[in-house]
């Protein structure tokens, strides 16, 4: 049997190929993809050539696949006709494995697969991963009800931040230089304020006192220094007052600098998150499924796997207007 699979072949350059699937082993299911969604920062840093440790072109890339079990292993523990998560194949033939998540078919660990809850749609499912790491963040930050939450960047994980520390009792203000996005935030209920001059001024009347929490999800580097801007200032003297949460959301490469003074005048606390633990991808299909994290707007499109080329460069563009989007193989 074979299955599809949109390959990165080398730098920027995306296309759709074959290979040959085998049959599961005991432990082991075949899962027939539905959706397959795209982490935008980390498979278009990948795409670039710029990922650390990458595997060599060309390779399968993604990790968010949502399907239905075709056939289960007898010590899988699961069963044909479950609607599971799993974040891709673990077997892609002649082809490279950046976690396999763009496939047709699938090939995994029975362990490794989350069952999606009853009446969440498989589309939705398949944003589990990206959810999971928002919501990682936030866990690190630890949120205190009724806290000032500045987002910036206003991307997919962007957007699902500000979504989850609202559902956590938080204040939340977003930004972002791109009217479709600030438009996005706003039609979940989010108060969005759109850039145009600098971030400080532009947020200067709506956090005149700053902001608890303050999560970079621009993933540039650059942008560090004017979001710091936004975090509280701390009082000298006592009693002691603990100083604001600085969150990095965003995928860098590698190295991003710090302007010290700023941080050490407000005693910030620099947070890095890292990706996500299983037990939050499970934790995110309940919240997707039960409503607590509303996903609206967040998949900017549902297409083929043969639109993957224009998809990738749409999403490599500011100001087309994508969040993310969904790959429909079935």
């Amino acid at each position: 049997m074979k299955a599809r699979a949109i390959v990165h072949e080398a730098p920027n350059q995306v296309g759709l190929q074959e290979f040959e699937l085998r049959d599961p082993g005991p432990a082991e299911v075949l899962v027939a993809a539905r959706y397959t969604c795209v982490s935008p920062g980390t498979e278009l840093r990948c795409l670039a050539g710029k990922q650390p440790d990458a595997v060599p072109f060309p390779y399968i890339p993604g990790y968010s696949m949502a399907g239905e079990i075709l056939q289960a292993g007898p010590q899988s523990g699961r069963k044909p006709g479950e609607r599971v998560y799993l974040n891709g194949t673990g077997y892609t033939g002649h082809l490279g494995r950046q976690w396999g998540g763009h496939a047709s078919h699938a090939v995994a660990q029975g362990a490794e697969c989350i069952p999606v809850p009853p009446g969440l749609d498989l589309c939705t499912a398949s944003l589990a991963h990206l959810a999971a790491i928002a919501l990682n963040g936030v866990q690190v930050a630890k949120p205190v009800l009724g806290e000032t939450v500045a987002v910036v960047g206003l991307g997919v994980i962007g957007q699902l931040c500000a979504r989850l520390y609202a559902a956590a009792g938080c204040r939340v203000v977003a930004a972002d230089r791109a009217p479709s996005r600030v438009q996005c935030a706003a039609a979940a209920g989010l108060q969005a304020v759109l850039v145009e001059g600098t971030l400080p001024q532009a947020m200067s009347q709506v956090l005149p006192e700053g902001a608890d929490i303050v999560v970079d999800a621009t993933g540039a580097p650059a942008a560090f220094a004017e979001a710091l801007a936004l975090a509280r200032e701390v009082p000298w003297g006592d009693p002691p007052v603990a100083g604001p949460r600085y969150v990095v959301q965003g995928s860098y490469p590698d190295v991003f600098c710090v302007p010290y003074q700023a941080a050490f005048r407000k005693e910030l606390n620099i947070l890095i998150p890292r990706d996500c633990r299983p037990s939050q991808r499970r934790q995110a299909l309940e919240m997707l499924a039960d409503g607590r994290l509303n996903a609206q707007g967040l998949i900017s499109r549902v297409c083929a796997p043969e639109e993957a080329p224009d998809i990738y460069r749409a999403l490599a563009d500011p100001s087309g207007g994508l969040l993310t989007a969904a790959f429909q193989w079935q």
